[in-house]
């Protein structure tokens, strides 16, 4: 079951169906209300019943015109700063605000049957045995087909012949791995010497995010196995716990990666994990986001044993203003990992950076990915030894802009409409779950030094 994302902006903006698909047609409207209003009586949940009521008043607001003026509608938005708001509740007040305009409607709710998302890939075999590459690995549970028909490889991809650092691209929670990355880091290669490909995980990464990991893992050693030379890691969200626990459990990715560039990560979990499961009351969610609990056993798993150190070179970046991951600032940020082993890490906090300043402002959880400080920095990663470094960058410059130079208003307004899959994920994910997975055996074991 699944949302019809046009639906949602048609409703909402009050858009005219031929200024969208022409063959739109008006019982997606239908459809969609009886959709969330069966799921919000399903699960008695009260922010889907708000959903429903709003869709029911909708209103017209105009789209912002310049990245500026889309930053402030953001930041005005009632949705996305009422305390402890939910996601279905963020993605009403970004629609609202008018930031996801009729193309971009158009391109999301396509998002189920793009090629960009499909787990259907077809790859040689990799040159060298790696599943696993190691004694030291933890064993996988999916096949190897399986593992290696995850990986979108671009046909531009020159497999390290081009001279060019392969950058494999991991989603967060509740978007497709392709639609995440289509605004932002798939176009990282138009400005640098970088060939991107990502990996696509099952149901949106919503499910176990142990397996989510192994994904991770195979990626990394694939890519880096075909390409003859390390690769990089550019993660969002639930992304950057993945990497970590394929890092910690599968010790031969480790040699294979010479950066880590982990964006808005939860590296200890969220406070307000309920927040992200509106449809179902705070008593069931979906597995991911029971392991992203600030006291999950995921979690304390993950960081024991040295876990909450990084293992390669790792560049970090965060924004107080995350909505999401709870908290992002200060001492207890959730995003921090040490440096016991010395590889090199770099904390970029956007606002003690850039405070006061256009790009040390309003970015959310998801503004980080179009963040000019962030773009910086993951650039600076990848083309130098090493997490990337403050002092290479001109941070005058830098701190002065709203949004990085390689993307433009399309750009961020793409990056903000994917919280409308996140709420179409999240509302219709099943089988629930009331409890988070128990560890597997290789890490209940203390395995992973």
């Amino acid at each position: 079951m699944r949302l019809h994302l046009i639906s949602v902006g048609l409703v909402y903006g009050a858009i005219p169906l031929a200024r969208v698909l022409g063959q739109t047609s008006p019982v997606a409207n239908i459809n969609l209300l009886n959709t969330l209003s069966n799921a919000a009586e399903e699960h008695e949940s009260k922010v889907l019943s708000n959903l429903v009521s709003d869709l029911q008043q909708a209103r017209s607001i105009p789209t912002p015109s310049t990245p500026e003026e889309a930053l402030s509608a953001l930041q005005h938005s009632s949705g996305l700063l009422k305390a402890f708001s939910s996601v279905v509740d963020i993605a009403q007040g970004i629609t609202a605000a008018g930031l996801v305009p009729p193309e971009i409607l158009s391109f999301l709710n396509g998002y189920t049957d793009s090629k960009l998302n499909s787990l259907d890939n077809r790859h040689p075999a990799p040159k060298d045995a790696i599943y696993p590459k190691s004694k030291r690995d933890a064993p996988y549970s999916l096949s190897e087909g399986t593992l290696r028909s995850a990986i979108h490889i671009p046909k531009t991809f020159g497999y390290g012949r081009n001279g060019k650092t392969p950058v494999i691209l991991i989603p967060g929670t509740a978007i497709p791995s392709g639609t995440t990355w289509y605004y932002t880091f798939s176009k990282l290669g138009n400005s640098t010497d970088a060939d991107v490909v990502w990996v696509n995980l099952p149901r949106a990464s919503l499910n176990d995010a142990q397996v989510n990991a192994e994904y991770v893992a195979y990626a990394i050693n694939y890519i880096s196995s075909v390409c003859s030379k390390p690769t990089a890691i550019i993660s969002w969200s639930q992304g950057g716990l993945n990497t970590q626990w394929a890092l910690k459990y599968w010790p031969s990715t480790r040699p294979a990666l010479q950066d880590f560039i982990a964006m808005s990560p939860d590296f200890h979990g969220t406070v307000v994990e309920a927040v992200i499961c509106p449809a179902l009351s705070y008593i069931a969610c979906t597995p991911s986001i029971l392991q992203q609990a600030w006291t999950s056993q995921f979690i304390q798993t993950l960081r024991s044993s040295s876990g909450d150190s990084a293992y390669v070179p790792t560049t970090i970046i965060y924004s107080s203003f995350d909505e999401i991951v709870e908290p992002m600032s200060g001492p207890n940020a959730s995003a921090l990992l040490t440096d016991t082993r010395n590889v090199g890490v770099i904390l970029a906090h956007l606002q003690s950076i850039c405070p006061g300043q256009p790009a040390g402002g309003f970015y959310t959880h998801e503004g980080v990915l179009y963040n000019p400080l962030a773009w910086a920095l993951a650039i600076d990663a990848i083309t130098h030894p090493g997490p990337g470094s403050l002092t290479r960058l001109d941070l005058k410059q830098v701190c002065g802009m709203t949004m990085a130079p390689e993307l433009d208003l399309t750009d961020l307004l793409g990056t903000e409409g994917l919280l409308l899959i996140a709420a179409a994920e999240l509302g219709t994910y099943e089988p629930q779950a009331a409890r988070e997975p128990c560890i597997v055996g290789y890490a209940s074991n203390g395995g992973g030094a």
